[in-house]
């Protein structure tokens, strides 16, 4: 296994590639290469196992029970996958995963991350502290997902991004990717963020983007 490579996952920053050696001897796991299109997990069944992505990404898409599917995000090595849903009463995977390309990714069960997280305190700490920022990424989702319409939605990222006061802010995704963080289509994005523009909210320049009325953009998303 190489090590120099595992070494850079959140789950295993500041930990020696000796520890890491010396870890992996006792520690069941393996590694598993997919062919693009191949399923690594499948929505809703047991999430049983720490997957780490070594190489390559994946796509993570969800859907519901009407069939309609909705991309949630692409995940890149050396990520790791649905680490907030190793644990805990009902623990199943919440989306289904899929090789994007050539993806190469370490697996280790669910009882042995438990035995490394008692083995090595680095380890914990890291661990606990993915899941925090996980967790508090699902909740600025779901604040966002709460709002109807698309400006209401482009006002909240865009302050979200300006904190604390910045009047200028660089997009941190392409507006591909943010139509379907928002669950809307690229054109309607552009769109809206076009109208923005014209009613002297906003000023959009690729990327960069002037917040010009910071007041009206905080009364679209206050209820």
């Amino acid at each position: 296994m190489n090590f120099e490579k595992i070494k850079e996952s959140p789950v295993f920053i500041g930990v020696q590639p000796d520890e890491l050696a010396s870890l992996f001897e006792v520690i069941p796991h393996h590694v598993q290469l997919f062919e693009k299109g191949e399923v690594l997990a499948r929505q809703d069944e047991p999430c049983n196992r720490l997957i780490i992505l070594t190489e390559g990404f994946v796509k993570a898409e969800m859907s519901d029970p009407s069939g309609k599917v909705v991309k949630v995000e692409d995940i890149y090595a050396p990520n790791p996958l649905a680490i907030l849903f190793l644990f805990g009463p009902n623990n199943r995977f919440p989306v289904e995963v899929t090789a994007h390309d050539k993806v190469e990714a370490l697996i280790i069960p669910q009882k042995s991350v438990l035995k490394m997280l008692q083995m090595n305190e680095r380890l914990l700490l890291n661990f606990l502290n993915i899941s925090a920022m996980y967790a508090s990424m699902l909740s600025k989702k779901l604040h966002l997902m709460s709002f109807r319409t698309i400006r209401q939605k482009l006002s909240m990222y865009l302050l979200d991004l300006s904190k604390p006061d910045k009047t200028e802010v660089e997009l941190d995704r392409t507006q591909n990717a943010l139509a379907e963080y928002f669950g809307v289509s690229r054109p309607s994005l552009a769109r809206e963020l076009a109208h923005m523009q014209e009613e002297g909210l906003v000023e959009v320049n690729r990327k960069n983007i002037k917040i010009l009325q910071r007041n009206k953009l905080l009364q679209l998303v206050t209820f």
